[in-house]
């Protein structure tokens, strides 16, 4: 590979090397929108003359895991590694699901992303330490009953039996793989109909309207499903949110996912919110990449904080701290 300029972020360096091994002679896609120029342009500044890429640029789409363009699901079936740089996240798309399927697509996912992230927090991690977090982590994070609880008064239990971990690294090493730098988790999908109890939503919910929670926001789970959201006027936003997709699997409890990158801190971007240690983020709607069968319009993360969860009485977090 060339020599990389002196006046590169260390963030985008990071993606470059540690996060996708890059080689002379592999093909980039940067994929963007009008929103989130600033953010894909600085990528494909750096890209461009290290390697064959190209630049493409769309809409907003309307939420997370909407399909992009045409003219994107076909570039992303001739590239070696593709950065999503996006205001919504392309992730649970099916052209991101089919094209990493065929084997050859490295995908990094860039939404909701900020100029600062590529100088500090998250990206400056030691992707190898995570790694070795992550696995650890992975090794007891499967059973049958997780029971979730936190400081703000979250107190739900679901069944995993059956479901197998899925590990962001915030690594796309090898070919069909995904990541999400620098959020970095170890996740499972609750079987659907089985998730209950209460959700406190106290940290963040990465999504254009929301982000920082101000002021917590109550979820009444019944029987897999969001029933119920209370709380002030975040609560009434998101409530909103929902309500106007008209689908009800958008309520689905889709995901329960451990933030593992000790150099994340919620800051009400996507990324570092989700992969905040000690932290615990519930992905509701679609839930395909976790094992199960609901293809929901939206899959998006809600942030609870400072958590402690179990599975099958074995303590993996407690109060924030990892115990495995």
């Amino acid at each position: 590979m060339k020599e990389m300029p002196k006046d590169m972020p260390l963030g985008i360096k990071q993606l470059f090397t540690s996060i996708t091994h890059l080689k002379e002679g592999e093909k980039v896609l940067v994929i963007t929108d009008d929103n989130k120029r600033e953010i894909g342009e600085m990528v494909y500044k750096y890209a461009k003359d290290l390697f064959e890429t190209t630049m493409l640029v769309m809409t907003p789409r309307p939420g997370h895991g909407a399909e992009p363009t045409e003219a994107i699901r076909t570039a992303l079936t001739d590239c070696d590694v593709a950065f999503g740089a996006t205001t919504m996240s392309l992730f649970h798309s099916q052209a991101r699901l089919n094209a990493c399927k065929k084997g050859r697509l490295r995908w990094v996912g860039l939404q909701d992303y900020s100029l600062d992230m590529f100088e500090t927090g998250g990206l400056t991690a030691d992707f190898d330490e995570v790694a070795r977090v992550i696995d650890r982590v992975t090794e007891v994070f499967h059973g049958k009953t997780f029971t979730l609880t936190s400081e703000g008064g979250t107190n739900m239990v679901c069944s995993v039996e059956g479901r197998k971990p899925v590990v962001d690294y915030g690594t796309s090493i090898t070919p069909g793989s995904a990541s999400f730098p620098p959020n970095a988790e170890a996740a499972l999908g609750p079987v659907e109909g089985t998730s209950n109890g209460v959700l406190v939503i106290d940290g963040s919910i990465p999504h254009p309207l929301l982000n920082l929670i101000e002021e917590p926001i109550i979820c009444t789970v019944k029987d897999g499903l969001i029933t119920e959201i209370k709380g002030g006027k975040q609560a009434d936003i998101l409530r909103k949110l929902l309500a106007d997709f008209n689908d009800p699997t958008v309520y689905n409890v889709g995901e329960l996912g451990l933030g593992l990158n000790k150099e994340n801190y919620l800051c009400g971007h996507m990324a570092p919110d989700e992969g905040s240690f000690g932290n615990i983020h519930i992905g509701i709607g679609k839930n395909l990449s976790f094992g199960g069968h609901v293809d929901s319009p939206l899959h998006m993360d809600m942030v609870i904080k400072k958590i402690s969860c179990d599975i099958d009485g074995r303590v993996i977090m407690k109060d924030g701290v990892l115990m495995v």
